[in-house]
């Protein structure tokens, strides 16, 4: 059978301009023309425009509608995996908004009673919008990090230039030395990323480990269980345990306690300092007695040679450190209202790069915008890396990164 854009648009419940849309997209082509030069379809059009319609439905783009309509390179299983990806991540930033709206709601109702009796009109706006963008600050502040770290790509751009490092050990296994675990030990990782801690010590860990992974980013879990796997596959010998959880460490919890060890590594400096407070009060709780908790941070100079040739030449990047209230320097005074501090430590290590395409990597992973501007101008900030190289073709860079051990009171 033969339909009129309008025919086909009333067979489907949709309107005569949602046919033209997809036809100017190229998603849907005519079976032909009418003498008058109108476009026709038939009923294989009609099941074409069904198939799109439903995956507007389920939010895929016009892009990934378009490969995915290219049957003969078509990956349904890939392809429904990636689009529940993207959905999860909307529906939890919905759920990070209303919770925002809910906590502004509480606390104006704490200061002026349910009937608001205790507040003039006037004050209530005020406080209303004063609380509203705190706490959206906040939500901001946590939905750069979940966009930064929803998969590992970012973070394994990060990773990749300290493979120029200076240090006779490399920083993982510096850690593992500086957190003394032992056999049998139950160890909680918050904020566990793609586990490349334990996939870069796995070799030297001691047996019978019961570990508990938990982070906030699926994408980072997901690559978190490969590498837990191949461990367990190259190390059957280590007979490690490991459980592997979906938290969030703005507002932690957990049901499991008496824990050996505790870790948070590079986490802290993303959380705002009320959330950073909360945490330590229930790390505590989790501790058994003499457990520890440990943390790694970087500390105010790090990367500095790096961060100055940023803020000269590419101002409108935002450096991330900038925005962070706790460094090494700092934590321990921060820390022992919680904890006894045992050791503030940082480890010997500076960074030699010849490759000044893995500078391009590193600051281009700080986000989106850096990236965009980067690209841009590509051949000249690799010009203006090598310019600070020295005569053996080296740019060196300042790191300050360690780990602060603390023992529960």
């Amino acid at each position: 059978m033969t339909y009129t854009a309008g025919e086909l648009a009333k067979k489907l419940g949709v309107s005569a301009r949602t046919v033209r849309f997809y036809d100017e997209k190229n998603l849907l082509s005519p079976h032909g023309y009418s003498e008058a030069g109108y476009r026709l379809y038939n009923d294989e059009s009609a099941e074409r425009l069904q198939k799109i319609l439903m995956l507007r439905f389920m939010d895929f783009s016009i892009e990934q509608i378009a490969d995915m309509m290219k049957e003969e390179h078509f990956d349904v299983k890939e392809s429904l995996l990636e689009q529940e990806r993207l959905l999860t991540e909307k529906k939890e930033h919905i759920e990070r908004i209303l919770a925002a709206v809910r906590k502004t709601r509480d606390i104006l109702i704490a200061e002026g009673g349910a009937d608001k009796t205790q507040l003039s009109p006037s004050q209530y706006a005020q406080d209303f919008w004063e609380n509203m963008r705190r706490i959206i600050e906040i939500t901001r502040a946590r939905e750069y990090v979940i966009a930064q770290y929803g998969t590992d790509s970012n973070l394994n751009s990060r990773i990749s230039i300290h493979d120029y490092s200076t240090a006779s050990v490399g920083f993982y296994p510096w850690m593992l030395d500086e957190i003394a675990l032992a056999p049998n030990m139950k160890v909680l990782d918050i904020g566990c990323g793609n586990a490349a801690f334990w996939r870069g010590v796995a070799a030297r860990l001691p047996e019978n480990l019961e570990l508990h992974l938990v982070d906030y980013s699926s994408g980072m879990l997901a690559s978190a269980e490969k590498n837990m796997l191949e461990i367990q596959r190259q190390f059957p010998e280590k007979h490690l345990k490991y459980i592997l959880d979906k938290r969030d460490a703005t507002d932690f919890s957990y049901p499991v306690s008496g824990f050996d060890r505790i870790m948070a590594n590079h986490v802290l400096f993303h959380l705002n300092r009320e959330a950073r407070l909360e945490l330590y009060k229930k790390i505590n709780a989790l501790l058994k007695d003499g457990g520890r908790f440990s943390c790694s941070l970087i500390g105010k100079t790090h990367l500095v040679q790096l961060h100055e040739l940023v803020r000269k030449f590419y101002p409108e990047i935002a450096i991330p450190s900038n925005t962070f209230d706790i460094f090494l320097e700092t934590a321990a005074q921060e820390l022992c209202s919680d904890f006894t501090v045992l050791e503030t430590a940082e480890q010997e290590n500076d960074l030699l790069v010849p490759d000044a395409e893995a500078v391009f990597d590193y600051v281009a992973s700080y986000s989106a915008k850096a990236r965009e501007i980067l690209e841009k101008n590509h051949e000249l900030f690799i010009e203006r890396v090598r310019g600070q190289m020295n005569e053996e073709g080296l740019f060196f860079i300042h790191k300050s990164t360690g780990l602060l051990i603390c023992q529960k009171k």
